[in-house]
């Protein structure tokens, strides 16, 4: 079975690391982005679903992002490290999913 490719807008850095997804042209200057740094990103849900060890935790990018219950895309919530999504959320991911709301998803960047 072929993987669903997602595509959204980002903002690459000096590293090229993408960050605030969704973000579009008109409003970049809001959030300290160039409108020439705005790209679209595609994007597939990662074979790999575990946890990041405390050692992966923070030494490159890891992008996880969240799909709403009853929905197919994700949400612009897409961070570079699962505790940024985390952080998102009152009970967390795992309170959130346990109550239903959604799925958090490790993501596979697609160059």
């Amino acid at each position: 079975m072929k993987k669903k490719i997602y595509e959204m807008s980002a903002a690459k850095d000096e590293k090229d690391n993408y960050r605030h997804f969704g973000i579009h042209k008109m409003t970049a200057s809001l959030y300290g982005d160039k409108v020439e740094d705005i790209i679209k990103v595609k994007f597939e849900i990662h074979n790999d679903q575990s946890l990041p060890n405390e050692k992966e935790k923070y030494a490159e990018p890891d992008y996880w992002g969240w799909i709403d219950t009853g929905k197919d895309e994700f949400s612009m919530m897409i961070y570079q490290q699962r505790f940024l999504l985390n952080m998102c959320f009152p009970a967390g991911i795992k309170g959130s999913e346990e109550a239903g709301h959604g799925k958090a998803y490790r993501l596979r960047i697609l160059d």
